[in-house]
């Protein structure tokens, strides 16, 4: 799957980060989702999360196996986006947050195993 445009990358804590990212509307993750209106789907925004938590956060050697998302608000491109990714290791959990225009646009938390 096609990544974000990483803008600026802040990392308060060892388990947390914050990414502002880039959308343009030529954006793979738009294609044929939708023409006219294109949105993020679900699924990029899940996956870009567990990605760049492996990237950022080094989760890449864990498996992501149970996932609670609740979607507020549509991601359009040419919107500012940002995405706050929280491991929480005593929990085996990653927390995840994306804001476009400064308002909660989804919010997840996916178990994370050791993958076998």
């Amino acid at each position: 799957m096609i990544s974000p445009k990483l803008l600026a990358v802040h990392q308060p804590q060892a388990d947390e980060a914050v990414l502002e990212l880039g959308l343009p509307t030529d954006h793979p993750a738009f294609a044929g989702h939708f023409p006219d209106q294109p949105i993020l789907p679900g699924v990029v925004q899940v996956d870009w999360a567990v990605r760049l938590a492996a990237e950022l956060l080094g989760t890449e050697r864990l498996a992501a196996t149970d996932l609670q998302v609740k979607f507020r608000r549509v991601i359009q491109p040419l919107k500012p986006l940002s995405l706050t990714l929280r491991v929480d290791r005593s929990k085996g959990t990653l927390s995840f947050e994306y804001r476009c225009d400064g308002e909660i646009a989804s919010t997840g938390r996916i178990k994370l195993e050791e993958a076998s």
